[in-house]
Formats: C-alpha cells, structure tokens, sequence
C-alpha cells in the first residue's frame, strides 16, 4: 500500500509539476496571460492586504460629501457612511480571496488576442515551450503562496478536515522569494515585448485562431 504524507512537499511539487508540464504543452503565449493576471491578483490581494477593502470602505463612506460637493453644498456638515465592508476577520480576507479567484479565472477564461492557440503534444517551437513551463513554474509558485498565506489567515476562523489542513498546512509562503520572481517575471515580458515588439499582436503560424480577445474556446 502507497501512502503518501501530505505534510511533507508532495502536494507543493504536485502544482509546480503540474502546471510547469501545463506551460510546456501549452506555450508561452498562451500560458502568459494566466501568469500576468495570477501576478496582478497577488500584488492586490495578497502583497497589498486591505489596501483594497480600505479603498472600498473609504470611496463608499465620502459618497455623501461627494454628492453634496457635486451638487455646490457645503461639506463641512456631513457625516460619513460607515463603512461597507464590515472591520472584522472574514469579511475583508473573503473579500481578497473572492478579488483573487476572479483574477485568476480572468486569466484562465479570456482570450488575449497574442495568445493563438495552445502548441499541443511535446515537441517543436522549444523556446516558446520552454519560456512556458518556465511561466508555469513561476504561476505555481505565486498560486501556492497565496493559499498558504490565505489559508493561515483563515485557519483560525473555520474548521477542515485534518487531511485538508495537513495539505494547506504544508504549503509554503515563498515570501523570501516572491519579489525577486515577480521581478524577473516582468523583465522577461519587458524582454520578450522589445524584442517581438512587431509580432506582438501577431499569432505565430502554428497558433492560429486567437488574434481577437474574447471567451476561451
């Protein structure tokens, strides 16, 4: 019988496997748009705390003095709302954890108009084919930093079962590493855009069918 421990790095080397394969097999300019908006989410709700909640709480308690200065009125006077997003625990972390999962679907769901259609199989087109697991690699580890880090911010709020704790519970934060990837991440696609700048917008051959944005197929 096969047993496998859960608290060690299985579950860790599980994800980066999976998605550096999913980034081979796809391609790079495919698989980007997920690595860009998985990097968009994490600056905003991971790195960025309650920057978001404290924003949305701020613009929706100044609505009143806003609608009365737009209207020529004095401000002085008004009271502020309070605010929307109540100042717990649950509510701002669901509110950053809700912001991240639809960034991310964003990535996975939209079709940006360099990103053609996935390679397929496993040979031919080895730089694009590298540069993707490569950006599967660095997707992984953003996705695993934001559950572990999510996940210790919940676990004192709800209740999972052992099993699932113990899966959470071993995956590691990457905070030491996370600026320096999302660093090089961003030079890569400064790199790549200089350098493609003219077929930016262009499929390559063995990609066609996504020059135009809208729904994945």
């Amino acid at each position: 019988m096969i047993t496998i421990d859960l608290s060690g790095p299985f579950v860790t080397y599980s994800i980066l496997a999976a998605l550096g394969i999913l980034g081979w097999v796809w391609g790079f300019r495919y698989i980007v748009s997920l690595g860009l908006l998985t990097t968009i989410a994490y600056l905003v709700s991971v790195q960025g705390g309650n920057f978001i909640v404290d924003l949305i709480n701020r613009t929706y308690s100044n609505l009143p003095r806003l609608a009365v200065f737009l209207t020529g009125g004095s401000t002085a006077d008004v009271a502020p709302l309070g605010p929307i997003i109540p100042e717990n625990l649950e509510a701002p972390l669901l509110l950053r954890v809700l912001l991240f999962i639809a960034l991310v679907a964003i990535g996975i769901g939209y079709s940006f108009p360099w990103e053609g259609k996935p390679l397929g199989g496993w040979g031919g087109k080895r730089p694009l084919r590298i540069l993707g697991a490569l950006t599967g690699l660095y997707t992984a580890v953003l996705l695993t930093s934001a559950v572990s880090i999510f996940w210790r911010e919940f676990a004192p709020t709800v209740e999972v079962s052992p099993t699932l704790a113990t899966a959470l519970n071993s995956l590691p934060t990457w905070t030491s590493i996370i600026p320096s990837t999302i660093t090089a991440f961003v030079i890569t696609l400064l790199i790549v855009t200089v350098i493609r700048f003219n077929r930016i917008w262009a499929v390559d051959s063995g990609g066609s069918g996504g020059s135009g944005g809208g729904q994945k197929k």
